[in-house]
């Protein structure tokens, strides 16, 4: 999507966590905007689980970003 789209998509995201507790489940592959809206992340490789840790977490480990995430 265009980049002013997936902004808007993820404010909306956003507002409806925050305004309402609603819980969503997003596959994304835009890591650094699925995580600017997560309170949890799953990371996959090949169809299994690497790990679940909270958002902030996966965001903070340089390793696990540039070994699965891509940045």
């Amino acid at each position: 999507l265009a980049p002013r789209v997936v902004a808007r998509t993820m404010a909306l995201l956003r507002q409806l966590r925050d305004g309402t507790g609603l819980t969503v489940l997003l596959v994304e592959q835009n890591v650094r905007s699925a995580l600017s809206v997560a309170d949890q992340g799953v990371v996959m490789s090949l169809g299994r689980v690497v790990t679940t840790a909270p958002a902030a977490a996966l965001r903070d480990d340089v390793d696990l970003r540039h070994a699965y995430l891509g940045f």
